[in-house]
């Protein structure tokens, strides 16, 4: 049973129960109980006919009096406008929407929907399906020429020159800087260990004999072939020693504790210790930038790579293609977990993009409230209000028959036993005594 229904009951058992207190206040005219039972109903009576009347006015005419009543009809606007303006400003507000949003933990979310898909693997399978089948629409000329054309736009504005410092530093700071002078001694020893390194020594030496021959005189032309003659200047062996010199050299270079070693690599950090502040350094470097990115090489050369990765992609077996890609998922995903001071930077970036995105369309929720509103008839307007506020309002009417009854049962009590025997006697007696 519904409020609507127990508060009419209610009004109908007053009236039911102040009728039969008249019928016994009448036939016992010396009953004090039924004269005092007849008050507090004739009270509750009026009390919850007044609340009746006045809920029912916030919806209709209660007896058909048009003065001040039917409220929500007449006032529909102003109630839409002041929903909608709620809801808006109040309900919705930005501050407490942006709170409520930044509670929700989305990366926290996501982490644990890839976790239960299967973590790096399923990953790895989407990455797999999205390579081949974008590689098989593009085609690595017009890719290349849209991406040149993008740094070529961008190049302005993308100073190179602190961009080597950093990533020298972050070298440097990894140990990839001793890294590669280890990879730079083990190129260098393979080619000076090959017969041609010997070759081009011999032929060096060669040519320093034949410049000093050519620019001596005849005694020391002389003297030179005596001391060939001797044995005493060989070319071979000479240039057999040099390159065995060269080797052992080399071999020492691979040591960190070499000294030779360690005077570069202190130039090497010297030198980029001024990187910063070397206006010359850093414009030949935005000069070879700006001239790279123009050159028709540049573009030739990202289409080949292009070429080379898109045909790999789309023509490889998907299986070969996730056995390439999946270490380098699996520990960029590892990575991605244990770092949460990027996954709460990613959660703020999340929160600010849905911000802005509402922010920009905050308006639209008072427009679809007021929209929504003013589709309403005044009857579904009535209905509306009352499935919101109907049982309270009902409580209103129920309230006014107690609260009346209670006031009834005061004022009885007043009236019989403190009005009529001191009260209205004194004021009999003032009355007679002005006139």
């Amino acid at each position: 049973m519904n409020y609507h229904k127990k508060a009419n009951i209610t009004l109908a058992l007053v009236f039911i129960g102040f009728l039969g207190s008249v019928f016994l206040k009448y036939t016992y005219p010396q009953s004090v109980g039924w004269q005092l039972l007849n008050f507090i109903l004739e009270a509750a009576l009026v009390g919850g006919i007044a609340d009746w009347f006045a809920v029912t006015a916030i919806f209709k005419k209660p007896l058909g009096w048009g003065y001040h009543t039917e409220l929500i009809p007449r006032n529909r606007v102003k109630l839409i406008e002041a929903v909608a303006g709620m809801v808006q400003t109040e309900l919705l507000h930005m501050d407490i929407i942006r709170r409520k949003i930044s509670e929700v933990a989305y990366l926290d979310a996501l982490v644990q929907f890839v976790e239960k898909q299967g973590g790096a693997a399923y990953l790895t399978d989407k990455a797999v399906f999205f390579l081949r089948h974008t590689a098989e629409k593009q085609d690595p000329a017009v890719l290349a020429e849209k991406l040149t054309g993008f740094l070529q736009q961008k190049a302005q504005t993308w100073p190179l020159a602190p961009k080597v410092e950093k990533l020298s530093r972050w070298a440097l700071t990894k140990g990839y800087l001793d890294q590669g002078l280890d990879r730079f001694v083990e190129l260098l020893w393979e080619k000076a260990s090959e017969g041609e390194t010997r070759q081009l020594i011999l032929n060096y030496l060669e040519t320093i004999k034949a410049e000093k021959l050519g620019n001596g005189g005849t005694i020391f032309r002389t003297l030179l072939g005596f001391v060939e003659m001797s044995d005493g200047l060989n070319m071979e062996e000479a240039a057999d020693a040099l390159h065995i010199e060269l080797l052992l050299t080399l071999r020492k270079f691979n040591d960190p504790a070499d000294p030779l070693r360690q005077a570069l690599r202190e130039s090497l950090v010297n030198n980029l210790e001024s990187l910063t502040a070397d206006t010359d350094f850093q414009a030949q470097v935005e000069s070879w930038k700006n001239g790279l990115l123009q050159e028709n090489f540049f573009q030739e050369l990202l289409t080949k790579i292009l070429s080379i990765f898109l045909n790999t992609a789309s023509s490889t077996e998907p299986e070969v293609l996730n056995n390439v890609i999946a270490p380098y998922i699996q520990q960029g995903w590892n990575d991605f977990q244990n770092n949460k001071h990027l996954q709460d930077q990613l959660n703020s970036f999340v929160t600010d993009i849905l911000c802005q995105v509402i922010q920009n369309e905050h308006h639209e929720i008072g427009m679809i409230v007021r929209e929504t509103l003013t589709s309403y008839s005044n009857e579904d307007l009535n209905q509306f209000v009352e499935e919101k506020a109907g049982n309270d309002l009902q409580w209103i009417r129920i309230n006014g028959s107690m609260i009346g009854s209670l006031v009834g049962m005061f004022l009885f009590f007043f009236l019989d036993y403190v009005y009529d025997p001191y009260i209205g006697p004194f004021i009999v007696h003032v009355a007679q005594l002005i006139h």
